[in-house]
């Protein structure tokens, strides 16, 4: 049975491709988003490579923002908790759901891993969605330590959630690893943090056997949504 079996029907979705923004531009749309409360299902891809903080999050001493811009980096704070993520080879997503007296988060995170999940199953990739309680360190790599909810495929991680709960809503953003850290990345990140990366998270592609296209992914993704969430073709814009 599905894990949205027991929760109310969501309607009058919106779902949101965005072109690829600034850093700051994509965090601040999902922060005005999750204050409009309204049911969001939003990916995007990044215009350059970024590092995204989680919300408070103290960054390590290699996280220098004018270091890193000069090396084409940009540096921003994401709305949500969680680790810190690397972008520029990632889609991410975003989804908005109101708050409502039976709507439990715990739930609401479940239902979008099994969605996130089936979307990439349908590109031949043998995913699985995993709830773990143990937390991870101060400084902490989204791809690289347990989180709560993660996509992962064969024992390395593949995508990770964070959330953060507003007045009326619920934010989740999550990151799917898609192709390789960008380049420039080996030559900012400390070497075992690097290494990290390499050991700990998959990409889509590595697990596919294959170039992934965005127009495929995307398609996957809000296909296997809409089924996921009971929505109608009618609810897209």
């Amino acid at each position: 049975m599905s894990v949205l079996a027991s929760l109310p029907r969501l309607e009058s979705w919106q779902v949101l491709v965005a072109d690829k923004e600034t850093a700051a531009a994509q965090m601040a749309m999902d922060e005005a988003l999750a204050r409009t409360a309204r049911a969001t299902f939003r990916l995007f891809r990044w215009q350059r490579p970024a590092v995204s903080l989680g919300f408070k999050q103290p960054p390590p001493a290699w996280v220098e923002p004018g270091a890193l811009a000069g090396q084409g980096i940009e540096v921003v704070e994401r709305p949500t908790g969680g680790g810190i993520a690397v972008h520029g080879s990632d889609l991410s997503c975003s989804v908005v759901v109101p708050q409502e007296p039976r709507r439990a988060l715990a739930s609401l995170m479940e239902g979008v891993c099994e969605a996130l999940t089936e979307g990439v199953r349908e590109l031949g990739v043998s995913v699985e969605w995993t709830r773990d309680a143990q937390q991870p360190s101060r400084i902490a790599y989204c791809l690289t330590e347990p989180s709560p909810y993660a996509l992962m495929v064969a024992g390395r991680k593949l995508c990770g959630l964070a959330v953060r709960r507003y007045q009326a809503s619920w934010l989740i953003q999550g990151s799917l690893l898609v192709g390789a850290l960008p380049a420039v990345f080996a030559q900012v990140m400390p070497a075992e943090v690097f290494g990290a990366f390499q050991a700990r998270a998959i990409t889509l592609e590595e697990a596919a056997g294959r170039l992934i296209r965005d127009e495929d992914l995307v398609t996957a993704l809000i296909g296997a949504w809409r089924r996921t969430w009971s929505m109608s073709s009618s609810d897209a814009l």
